[in-house]
């Protein structure tokens, strides 16, 4: 049997009907929109039976205005047939800060830094990883920088975190805006001034004479 990105849709279709909540076709191109909770069970399908065996990556889409808030998307290659498919999840309820979606690094190995990359930078977290540190950023970093909330040039901050934040509790809009905003400030290497509009709870340091 010949199989193709359309013929995928059709089989998944017929073989989990409770997991397929939409299909779409664009430009050739065939996603299928799952269930989260039959996510591993459709993808271990998808590659023992459809030859699904290279997972390409997996990355994620912000809506902050949309409930679920979060797609995340797995590209999949089936290199024996020759055909691209991409799945979908939604997750992300009304305030929930970490939404979660089950690990598919039991089944393509190489998922295993895609889904640490959107932990890290969405803060959808991937139940079962065995690896889940962050990897881009630092340990104690509280948000993540591509939730379209995070502003566009960080927190302005002073010193040891210029240009980026300090771990802290509240909702990541609280910071002042850098360098982007037509009142941010000019470029300060040393700190020698602070912005008004900074984290609350950090207090001026002075600048570091330098030693010519």
């Amino acid at each position: 049997m010949v199989i193709t990105a359309a013929s995928t849709v059709e089989t998944v279709r017929e073989k989990f009907p409770h997991a397929v909540l939409d299909t779409l076709e664009y430009r050739d191109e065939q996603t299928i929109l799952l269930a989260p909770a039959m996510l591993v069970e459709v993808c271990s399908y998808l590659k023992q039976r459809m030859g699904y065996d290279f997972l390409e990556t997996v990355t994620a889409v912000d809506w902050p205005e949309r409930t679920p808030r979060f797609d995340v998307v797995y590209q999949l290659l089936s290199t024996t047939h020759q055909c691209f498919l991409r799945l979908k999840v939604q997750v992300g309820q009304r305030r929930e800060q970490h939404p979660a979606v089950p690990t598919v690094t039991g089944i393509w190995p190489g998922a295993n830094w895609y889904e640490r990359e959107v932990n890290d930078l969405f803060g959808i977290t991937f139940t079962d990883h065995p690896d889940p540190r962050r990897i881009l950023m630092p340990p104690d970093w509280t948000t993540h920088p591509l939730r379209k909330d995070y502003p566009l040039s960080g927190f302005d901050l002073p010193e040891p975190h210029w240009g980026g934040q300090i771990p802290y509790d509240l909702d990541p809009g609280v910071g002042g805006q850098t360098l982007r905003t037509p009142d941010g400030r000019e470029l300060n290497e040393h700190r020698s001034s602070i912005n008004s509009a900074q984290e609350p709870g950090t207090l001026p340091q002075k600048d570091t004479p330098s030693h010519s």
